[in-house]
């Protein structure tokens, strides 16, 4: 194999770093916003169980 031959790609990368899919700056905060409101909205789920199990 010369230096002018092609690198094989790594089968066991599932990517080669021009392959890697990019995701735009506004699908991050969307993301952020869904997961945080998840979080959230968990979390006020859990302690409003909480004081309703007792009635």
């Amino acid at each position: 194999m010369t230096d002018d031959d092609p690198s094989p790609k790594n089968p066991l990368a599932p990517y080669s770093p021009s392959d890697t899919p990019d995701v735009p700056g506004t699908g991050r905060t969307w993301f952020a916003l869904l997961l945080a409101a998840m979080l959230l909205l968990g979390a006020a789920y859990g302690v409003l169980s909480l004081l309703f199990a007792g009635l």
